[in-house]
Order: structure tokens, then sequence, then C-alpha cells
């Protein structure tokens, strides 16, 4: 049969089959692709969004992957406006996310290789031009070097951060203090809203929003990207 002819309950077996692999411990950008797309097809968005997520840390550089998690956060209920960023960093950031850390890493690699040869010529040159570009070339493929380092090394670190959750309840309360007991609800989430987790205090977790706003949430209404 094809795609088209599978049901929920097809894409739910199928969600709890690669659930059993990634409770192996395998992590792979795949896995969790496939998983998410489970899942969105099964109609829990809130798992597709997380596991969207946990692929996306995985290869920021996948187009596929981030089209379907737009796709997906787009059924989520709430809306929530981003803090305005610095042009220079949203740039850099994308930059970043045109190849995958394996390739700027080999990337890093070559052209300090390139950068080795001409200092060679810097030192070897037969004439002062080609010692002039060898030094000048020189110089531009070690930053480039060192840039494609740096870029291999933040998408490393985010694929290691556990700082970021998903809502996972339909509809869970944001309160000012990590207690149930005579606590001011701030607002309303629900499933699929991405927080970022600063704390944990006896089963709440202090969770920040994408447009500033904070408060405590219940720890086992969230899970961690």
């Amino acid at each position: 049969a094809g795609v088209e002819a599978y049901t929920a309950g097809d894409w739910n077996q199928a969600a709890a089959d690669w659930s059993d692999v990634a409770a192996t411990g395998l992590r792979s950008k795949e896995l969790y692709f496939n998983l998410g797309n489970a899942y969105y097809k099964g109609g829990e968005i809130a798992k597709a969004v997380l596991f969207y997520e946990r692929a996306l840390r995985l290869d920021p550089s996948d187009a596929d992957i981030r089209y379907n998690l737009d796709f997906a956060r787009n059924l989520t209920q709430d809306r929530i406006d981003e803090v305005p960023e610095f042009i220079l960093k949203t740039w850099i950031r994308k930059v970043n996310y045109l190849l995958p850390s394996n390739a700027w890493a080999g990337l890093s690699l070559f052209l300090l290789a390139l950068a080795l040869g001409l200092l060679l010529l810097f030192l070897l040159g037969p004439s002062a031009g080609a010692r002039r570009t060898g030094f000048f070339t020189g110089i531009a493929a070690l930053l480039l070097a060192l840039a494609a380092w740096g870029f291999a090394h933040s998408q490393k670190a985010d694929a290691e951060r556990h700082d970021a959750a998903i809502v996972m309840r339909p509809v869970t309360s944001v309160t000012s203090s990590p207690s149930s007991d005579a606590t001011k609800s701030l607002f309303i989430l629900h499933e699929g809203t991405k927080v970022k987790v600063l704390d944990e205090v006896s089963g709440f977790t202090d969770i920040e929003l994408s447009d500033g706003r904070r408060g405590w949430i219940a720890t086992q209404d969230i899970e961690r990207i």
C-alpha cells in the first residue's frame, strides 16, 4: 500500500517501532526525522515538533527538516513573537546553517592545508610578487579555516545542549513560583510550544519564551529536546 493508504493507527505503530529504536540510544537525524513524520501523520503534533527539533539540532543545515518543522509549528495553538535579533547575528547563523558540522570541519582542514601551502609559497616563492600573494592569500585562507572550524564547533555544541523543551500537555499553566500552592498563574501554554529551560526545582522548571516571558511550569508537562 502507498503512504496515502496508511491510517493514523499505522503511523502510530510506525512511531512506536522507531521509538523502540531510539530507546536503544541511537541518535541520528534520519531516525528523528522519520519519528517526526510518523507522529505528524498520526496527528500527534507536539511529538512531531519534538522530534523535528531533535533532528534539526543534529543537522541545522537540512532544509527538509526545517520545512517540516515550520509546517508542524503552524498547527500549534500558541503564537509567540520572538525578540528582534541583531542583524549580524542572524546573518552569521544563516551562513552557519549552510553546511552540516562535519562538512564545516572538513572544509576547515582543507583551508588550513591551503594556508600552510601558501606559507611555503611566501617563504620559498621565486619572486616578490609570488611571496606577496602567498602571504595575503595565506592569511585569508587561515581566517576562513578558523571561521569554518568555529561553525563546526558551534553546531556540535548546539547538538549537545539540552536547554530547550517542548510543551507536551494539551494545556498547562505557567506560574510565578515553583509551587502548586498559593501561586499566581501568569499565562497558559499549549502543546507543541518551544521553551528555553533555565532551572529546575522540586518538580518545576523555570522557563523562558522567545518573547522574553518567564515563569515556572510542571516538569512533567514538558520534554527536553
